[in-house]
């Protein structure tokens, strides 16, 4: 809106106007004044600029983000921690106290119970020092004291850490808004169960049945912020979110899908100057963004398309899906999980 309005135009501009017999050259007393002036006007007027677009959705940021859609009833999902638990061994009788902490590859956890090595319940449980995705470690990691503790000697996960949960993103947020203000939901219509939904911490996608079951019946199916079935805590959460807005008679059923391994083989033909691994991560990203889109079947042409159209890409000379070429229909409790991605280079 105010491009035009340079450093050099407004300088022009305020001599021009400047009606006196006085020296205007470049080094003059009066020159130098406007310039200041001039370098302060010019950097407001980009300011107004970025001001302007702070009120726009599509433009605006961070806390202004939350500011924007706050006036809709809309808020950002704050994350949450990852938990799970963490087994010692050692010296017995060793002591490991409420809020020692541990370290993983750089995550922090903190213990929220007392264990003693050797008693019948030596399970450390702990709890992610931030929110975060990040934190939700794979089975059989291996942790280290911050702070060491005579007497113990291995720390390790046998199940996997749950529930991690990034802070919603900016663009996550947008499109959750424009969803609601797109999609008007009233007196629980199918909008509004999906709307409740996605207000709750781990729900990336939410389905809505009605009458799935007969009159007064609603199913919502959900999936997680990493298109993958959710754990049992976050379907409880999102059923008492529900319950508490959903119009009082109503029977409540959430449920998540469960997976269906697909494995993709396929063999390219790469540009010079493009390695075969940084293909591989680059598909697996596209292919996870299509995945958040699929509800009843995979499209081999898409699956196909992606690949194709990497920039280190020159060709294709064979794709399968599960040792076919193919669509794969996809049942309505069924979500894809991709299980395998095997790429290989053409020579």
């Amino acid at each position: 809106m105010y491009s035009q309005q340079t450093y050099e135009v407004i300088k022009n501009r305020t001599l021009d106007n400047i009606n006196l017999d006085l020296d205007k050259r470049e080094g003059s007393i009066l020159n130098t004044l406007a310039s200041a002036n001039s370098m302060s006007l010019a950097k407001a007027y980009i300011d107004m600029g970025d001001i302007i677009s702070l009120g726009f959705i599509e433009d605006t940021f961070d806390t202004y983000l939350d500011k924007r859609v706050g006036e809709f009833g809309v808020y950002r999902k704050e994350g949450s921690k990852a938990t799970g638990e963490i087994k010692v061994t050692g010296k017995e009788g060793t002591v490991l106290e409420n809020g020692t902490s541990f370290l993983c590859n750089d995550l922090k956890f903190i213990m929220l119970n007392d264990v003693t090595i050797g008693e019948l319940d030596d399970i450390c449980h702990v709890e992610a020092e931030e929110v975060g995705y990040k934190y939700n470690l794979s089975s059989n990691s291996n942790f280290v004291l911050t702070e060491p503790i005579n007497g113990v000697e291995t720390l390790t996960n046998e199940t996997d850490f749950k529930n991690g949960v990034d802070v919603e993103s900016d663009d996550d947020l947008r499109a959750r808004f424009i969803k609601v203000v797109n999609n008007p939901s009233a007196s629980g219509n199918k909008s509004h169960y999906e709307e409740w939904a996605l207000e709750v911490n781990g729900v990336g996608r939410a389905i809505p049945y009605p009458l799935w079951d007969g009159n007064g019946t609603v199913k919502v199916m959900i999936v997680g912020n990493d298109n993958k079935p959710v754990d049992e805590e976050i379907i409880n959460n999102c059923k008492l979110h529900i319950e508490e807005n959903m119009p009082i008679g109503c029977q409540l059923t959430v449920t998540t899908p469960t997976s269906l391994n697909v494995s993709i083989v396929a063999s390219v033909e790469l540009k010079e100057g493009y390695e075969i691994s940084e293909i591989k991560e680059e598909f697996k990203t596209k292919l996870n963004e299509y995945l958040k889109t699929v509800t009843t079947e995979l499209v081999y042409s898409k699956v196909y398309g992606i690949l194709v159209n990497l920039l280190g890409v020159g060709d294709i000379t064979s794709l399968t899906i599960n040792n076919n070429t193919s669509n794969i229909t996809i049942a309505e409790d069924k979500i894809i999980n991709i299980s395998a991605v095997e790429l290989s280079e053409v020579m």
